[in-house]
């Protein structure tokens, strides 16, 4: 070879280890971009499979939902495994890839948040009660200290187990026995404080409510302040068993099943025991996809579940605990309620907000707490809605009137609740709803029932029917003899309610005609 020619392979040389080093370099990157692409389908495959752990856990979805859920996750896991193999395929899949599992880690955050929520208001079998010491408004007495020799006004059975927990509470605090006087009922107690016979009262504050339906107390509110206060927690018995419900009692399995809805109207947790303003049995067939809603109206004339065969006003009986009010409307209609649902009204106008208002049927025109409602159809916001969930006064019928338009306000909230509207504003309606409500009806029976509705998304046939009395004035096992305004049954109408909720349990369609 001449001189001249191994000088130019020499110059050659360089050139081609320079082009060498560049493809061993590209190699190199795209093998780098290969295993990122591995790690990060790894990690979206971690965060399926974390996604589906949260979903079994909340145990809401269909097995057909989870299955379709998993299938996509692997489909979707190989499919972006394979395009790694090209270069501008593995960009667009890892791309691809960090979205779904970020997608995922916010999903098991959403998911994790509804467990918590939902988990505290669901299996409540316990009820608060507030045990309030009161003095006369001008008292000078502050505390229990300075209301050390004074005379304790106390019933004498009513309530009585509370009361001796927060007497002898006092005692250890204050380190002396207090001076007692029993009085037999509400009233007699009112007027020892009010003629300065005695000068504190120990008093369930769920009392206060009912005293305030006499005249002469009216102003117990205004007239009074309390020095202390004790909340007392106490277990409730809701479940009953199969074996112990009466047998003339409508009663079934799975299938068909009967919820107490109390609503009250007050501040605070709604697990405070209170009057009962709203009480509506809700009975739902899963075959027919029929729900019923009767409405009970709150001064009805019946035995509580603890009287003993003594009338009193239905609302009353939530004094004693929703586990009375529910049981005394299973002794009116003769069926075995299952559950329990608590509504704190006043909260509840925070839910139609977050859910962007309801549409409610309003049977009339009227005006009422500064809204106007028309007659048909009407768009309203939480505090619309609560007007006219309240509103009895604009009614000849009183309160005949307001039971139809709570069920009406109800009904709003499913349809609401069961539509795609709700994913909107989903965490801010979950938040209002555990602030307002408990129920007793434990997370699975409540999941059981999503993954129902879940499972076809058909739509259910809401009927609502109003028993109805006429007005009177009576005693009540509550107010010994004070006279209180009343309302008798009429039986007729509590006969109609019974037949309709046999036809449910049979599990036959009703058909209510309008009035």
């Amino acid at each position: 070879m001449s001189e001249e020619k191994m000088e130019k392979e020499e110059r050659k040389k360089p050139h081609k280890e320079s082009k060498k080093t560049g493809v061993d370099k590209q190699s190199k990157l795209r093998k780098a971009m290969k295993i990122v692409g591995y790690i990060i389908c790894l990690l979206m495959l971690i965060a399926g499979i974390m996604t589906g752990a949260y979903l079994l856990k909340l145990n809401v979805l269909p097995m057909k939902y989870m299955i379709v859920y998993g299938v996509v996750c692997l489909v979707l896991t190989l499919i972006f495994f394979i395009m790694q193999r090209w270069l501008v395929a593995g960009i667009i899949a890892k791309f691809l890839a960090l979205i779904v599992s970020g997608l995922m880690v916010v999903a098991c955050m959403y998911i994790g948040y509804t467990y918590k929520e939902v988990q505290e208001m669901v299996g409540v079998v316990t009820k608060v009660d507030n045990i309030q010491v009161y003095v006369l408004l001008d008292d000078v007495a502050e505390d229990v200290y300075d209301a050390k020799d004074y005379t304790y006004g106390i019933l004498a059975t009513q309530d009585r187990e509370n009361t001796d927990i927060v007497k002898a509470e006092i005692e250890a605090e204050i380190e002396h026995t207090l001076s007692v006087a029993e009085y037999n009922s509400v009233m007699e107690l009112m007027e020892a404080l009010y003629s300065k016979e005695v000068g504190a009262i120990i008093l369930n504050s769920a009392y206060v409510s009912f005293v305030e339906e006499d005249v002469s107390y009216g102003d117990f509110v205004e007239k009074v302040k309390s020095i202390a206060y004790k909340d007392i927690e106490k277990e409730i018995v809701v479940e009953v068993a199969p074996e112990e419900v009466p047998e003339e009692y409508l009663y079934s399995g799975d299938r068909v099943f009967t919820v107490y809805i109390s609503g009250i109207d007050t501040s605070g947790s709604p697990n405070v025991t209170s009057r009962s303003d709203v009480n509506i049995l809700l009975t739902a067939n899963l075959d027919t996809r029929q729900i019923l809603m009767i409405s009970t109206p709150r001064d009805y004339y019946v035995p509580l579940s603890i009287s003993g065969g003594i009338r009193d006003k239905l609302t009353h009986a939530g004094i004693y605990g929703i586990d009375v009010s529910k049981d005394t409307l299973g002794m009116l209609y003769g069926v075995q309620v299952d559950d329990y649902v608590k509504i704190n009204f006043t909260g509840f106008k925070e839910i139609i907000d977050e859910l962007g208002g309801v549409t409610v049927w309003s049977e009339y025109e009227f005006n009422w707490g500064g809204c106007s409602f028309q007659q048909g159809y009407n768009e309203l916001n939480g505090t619309e809605a609560l007007m006219f969930a309240r509103c009895r006064y604009a009614f000849a019928t009183g309160d005949r009137q307001r039971g139809k338009n709570q069920m009406a306000v109800i009904e709003a909230v499913i349809n609401k609740m069961i539509s795609s509207d709700i994913l909107y504003n989903y965490t801010d309606v979950l938040d209002a709803i555990s602030d307002s409500m408990v129920t007793s009806m434990t997370y699975d029976e409540i999941s059981e029932l999503v993954k129902f509705q879940l499972n076809d998304m058909q739509g259910w046939d809401i009927i609502s029917y109003s028993v109805n009395g006429y007005d009177s004035s009576n005693t009540t096992y509550s107010t010994g003899n004070q006279m209180l305004y009343v309302m008798v049954p009429n039986e007729d109408t509590v006969n109609q309610a019974k037949e309709y909720l046999e036809m449910m349990y049979a599990g036959e369609k009703i058909v209510i005609e309008e009035e």
